[in-house]
């Protein structure tokens, strides 16, 4: 799409300029943002910057995963932020070398926008590339809470419709469903949680008691949308945890029943067998009362039988 060219000087805040060319000497911080780069802009990073090729070369055809590499004369970071849609990946590569910082991504990325707009409103003489790059983890950690409460939302919803349901198919499917955004907004979290542990004991980065401080108040939110996903998770597992033990019961309970009918019948199926045979010399069959008698002992197996389960709380 474009390349933008920021800069600042200690007298002034960021100005834009169309070519670097037009760059003061006297600038403390240029920041080069590459959105949705064309082919001459991918051949202007790699012909200006003395940056590792594989690291460009993934940079430009990859989706690296969160990472934060120190080569010594430059720096190489890459943050993960969520889409709107799914829970897709979007990739924000950045690279920082002495005052030049380079952010390089295949699709706008809000809070790049929000970082400019934000030290453009605010000059600060003393702003370095570091600081640009932990104000935009910053707002990147901050917009994960959208999907994070949304989530926890739809737990507790889901918690106070669902939970005393024991009946409704449905209701698994919706559950695994949900389950399954968790996992993939884990999948998000704990990656670029381990970056900022990583970012914290940097030297490099993290200079001074000031960006300590940032740092860790970056750390404190990722921890409590980590915490805010592993209760989620655990509430959902208990409801289909319960389900599953009430669905095992209620199977249980059929075969209890199941169990008790066939035990009823199999001596009226033994009698009936019996007197089904059909032998010419079967003495029984001869009886005048022989059918209402074969059947009133049926009756009292039948309740002997009932007798015998309810007095086993079977029944």
């Amino acid at each position: 799409m474009s390349m933008s060219i920021y800069y600042q000087t200690h007298s002034h805040g960021f100005k834009t300029v169309e070519d670097k060319r037009d760059i003061p000497s006297d600038a403390t911080v240029i920041w080069f943002d590459l959105n949705e780069p064309t082919e001459q802009e991918n051949k202007f990073l790699l012909d200006n910057f003395d940056f590792n090729p594989l690291e460009v070369d993934d940079t430009i055809h990859a989706n690296p995963r969160a990472k934060y590499k120190n080569y010594g004369d430059y720096q190489n970071i890459v943050f993960h932020r969520l889409s709107e849609q799914n829970y897709q990946v979007e990739v924000l590569n950045i690279f920082i070398k002495n005052n030049i910082l380079i952010t390089y991504h295949h699709q706008p990325i809000d809070e790049i926008e929000a970082v400019h707009k934000q030290v453009t409103a605010h000059f600060d003489k003393d702003l370095d590339c570091d600081d640009i790059v932990l104000y935009i983890l910053d707002h990147i950690v901050d917009e994960y809470f959208n999907h994070v409460e949304k989530i926890s939302d739809k737990v507790f919803m889901f918690e106070d419709e669902h939970g005393g349901e024991r009946t409704n198919k449905y209701m698994m499917d919706d559950l695994f469903d949900l389950r399954s955004d968790i996992i993939k907004m884990n999948r998000i979290i704990m990656p670029m949680k381990e970056l900022i542990d990583t970012l914290q004991y940097s030297s490099a980065l993290v200079r001074d008691e000031r960006h300590r401080m940032y740092i860790q108040h970056i750390k404190d939110h990722i921890v409590k949308e980590e915490n805010m996903l592993r209760t989620a998770q655990d509430i959902t597992k208990e409801i289909r945890d319960n389900f599953e033990s009430y669905t095992t019961y209620r199977m249980n309970h059929v075969m209890q029943i199941l169990t008790i009918v066939s035990m009823i019948f199999m001596p009226l199926t033994l009698l009936a067998g019996i007197y089904g045979m059909n032998f010419e010399y079967m003495p029984e069959l001869k009886w005048h009362y022989g059918y209402f008698i074969c059947l009133g002992l049926m009756v009292l197996i039948t309740l002997w039988c009932l007798w015998f389960f309810k007095r086993k709380n079977m029944l």
